[in-house]
């Protein structure tokens, strides 16, 4: 997933989870800025295999080896779990 992408999926998350915020690409990564708290999303490097994307504070860095990891991760960071989780339903057309 390139930036900008990561980007567009990360503000769309923010929004459906009820958190103001702003999402920026900073270099290779994405920044997310939630009031005083500052997130870096970076895609790890192909060494760093089975991880797939780090979420990275101050203090910490957090491995995810899947999207689904790196959301929930970002979203537990902002303290965003007050809203029930969304789920996609699959229904056939009518």
């Amino acid at each position: 997933m390139n930036p900008p992408a990561l980007r567009a999926l990360i503000a769309d998350s923010l929004t459906l989870w009820g958190v103001a915020g702003r999402v920026d690409i900073v270099d290779a990564s994405v920044k997310v800025t939630v009031g005083d708290q500052v997130l870096h999303v970076a895609q790890a490097a192909p060494a760093e295999a089975p991880m797939r994307w780090w979420l990275i504070s101050e203090t910490r860095r957090r491995p995810a080896a899947s999207m689904l990891g790196l959301l929930r991760s970002l979203r537990y960071a902002l303290n965003a779990t007050n809203t029930e989780p969304a789920r996609a339903r699959v229904a056939t057309p009518l």
